[in-house]
């Protein structure tokens, strides 16, 4: 135990301030906040029983409901507008299994980090930049689903690789399989976006058909920053080319994993892959919506989006008037329905950004203001990033694309800076496509695999202390700085009046 402690004391204390940071003053404001009006709405319906209609599947709001329905809160309240006054210990219930996640989310992040670099500093490193978001702390502070989508990618992609590790098609590769698969079902749960899970996780798995330095990097856990084994000889004092290049893929430090292995067998690894992330992720993805059609039997205010079929359903309950319809064709029609929804929105919205514009933290939300603050004070909710932490992380994902487009340096890049970029753009690029209003918290999943990247960065970094030292104070100072608006706090006027010129110089 006394081991444990010593090998693990940076990671408990991480912990610790994970779920700190994420449950403080987590029934403040007793008001509603931003899109509490809509999923307050849509949690309160499991208990009226009254159907409702939302374009996002309905597990995140089911979790809610199950946790508020576990500690005996029945949320009969209207969410009728933001500002709306509502009791503290039911807001405190239906924001606490988005907070708890929101503390679990940095540490399976941490978790990932170490999985790709196989370096106990940079999982640290990196845990404490998803910690230092301010906009990922917002995301995770209501009664919003985002933060359960987020941690369900992120374990996917840590048991993806996992999974790769493993003796094909040995006990724990299926294991692992299952757990990933599982994980992806449960992200597309949450809501469509996750989608591009299987979309990154697919083209690893076929890129790694065609390339041995990928394959190795998968299978042998190469790690990305040198461990003692990469270090220069210490009799000899000669320093490789290896050796001073973290990312360049040494043989001596390769392990033991697997190599070599014939076109064949990786083409069926990659084929028996995504069977089951499509089999097990459609099977787990239906799932949740029989417990919804059960929970809404009654006619309520989504009927209007629904066939006459359903609606007559809705009206007559267990009446023997209609032909009931059957879960499948529930199922479909109300998928082509989330469908026809999500691409027919046409409403604009003054805080509404387009995608080339979050990366430089463009355009924050404003979520929520205190109508009546104590005098001489104001208390406003935004939602934004940490300016510092995310400029950072524009910048290195722009040295990593340089880095790959020059013909000497690319050698040097280590396959997980190419399968981060994947990541990075597979859940930014697809806002080129989509039309309808999108806002600065779209770019989150995107945010997620640049902070990843950037801590690859600062853990090379590291050996430059004082660099190092300077960069993680001014990304402190960056979170700080935007707490009291992360929290909704009361700050004076003029410190307000302040901060608020400085957020509007991102809008």
């Amino acid at each position: 135990m006394k081991s444990f402690f010593q090998k693990s004391w940076p990671f408990i204390i991480l912990a610790i301030l994970a779920f700190t940071v994420h449950f403080a003053f987590l029934s403040h404001p007793a008001q509603v906040v931003f899109d509490e009006v809509h999923f307050g709405k849509f949690v309160g319906a499991y208990f009226t029983g009254q159907y409702y209609f939302d374009i996002h599947p309905p597990l995140g709001k089911l979790m809610i409901a199950g946790w508020a329905k576990l500690n005996g809160v029945n949320p009969n309240f209207d969410f009728d507008h933001i500002g709306e006054q509502a009791a503290p210990q039911m807001l405190f219930t239906l924001r606490f299994l988005p907070a708890f996640f929101g503390g679990l989310f940095v540490l399976a992040f941490s978790w990932l980090a170490w999985l790709i670099s196989r370096s106990k500093k940079t999982a640290l490193i990196a845990g404490v930049l998803i910690l230092l978001d301010n906009a990922f702390l917002v995301q995770s502070h209501f009664i919003l689903v985002d933060i359960f989508m987020l941690t369900f990618e992120v374990l996917a992609l840590c048991f993806f690789f996992l999974q790769q590790r493993q003796k094909s098609f040995g006990a724990k590769w299926f294991f692992y399989l299952i757990l990933t698969s599982l994980f992806f079902s449960l992200a597309i749960s949450i809501k469509w976006t996750g989608l591009t899970t299987i979309g990154i996780i697919g083209v690893v798995l076929v890129a790694k058909i065609f390339s041995q330095k990928l394959t190795n990097y998968l299978n042998n856990s190469i790690p990305v920053i040198p461990t003692k084994a990469c270090l220069p000889d210490r009799q000899t004092g000669i320093q490789t080319p290896e050796s001073r290049i973290p990312e360049a893929n040494a043989s001596h430090c390769d392990g033991a994993g697997k190599s070599g292995m014939p076109k064949w067998m990786l083409v069926k690894e990659t084929s028996i892959d995504l069977i089951f992330l499509l089999v097990i992720g459609f099977a787990v993805y239906a799932i949740p919506y029989a417990i919804h059609f059960k929970l809404v039997p009654e006619s309520g205010p989504g009927d209007a989006f629904m066939s006459s079929a359903w609606q007559q359903e809705l009206k007559y309950g267990r009446d023997n008037i209609y032909q009931p319809l059957s879960f499948f064709q529930k199922f479909f029609e109300l998928n082509k329905t989330m469908l026809s929804a999500n691409a027919g929105i046409t409403a604009e919205h003054p805080y509404g950004s387009r995608w080339y514009s979050w990366p430089i933290d463009r355009k924050p939300i404003y979520y929520w203001t205190d109508g009546q603050p104590p005098s001489g004070k104001s208390a406003n909710i935004y939602f934004v990033g940490n300016p510092v932490l995310w400029w950072l992380t524009l910048a290195f994902v722009a040295l990593t694309l340089i880095l790959i487009t020059d013909k000497k340096s690319r050698r040097r890049v280590k396959p997980i800076f190419y399968i981060l970029l994947l990541a990075y753009f597979a859940n930014l690029l697809p806002f080129i496509l989509i039309k309808r209003i999108s806002f600065l918290y779209h770019y989150l999943p995107a945010m997620t695999f640049g902070i990843l990247l950037t801590a690859l960065y600062l853990a090379q970094i590291y050996q430059k202390k004082k660099i190092f030292v300077a960069i993680f104070i001014f990304i402190l100072v960056g979170f700080l700085v935007l707490t009291p608006y992360s929290y909704g706090l009361p700050i004076s006027n003029w410190l307000n009046k302040l901060e608020i010129n400085l957020i509007g110089l991102l809008a």
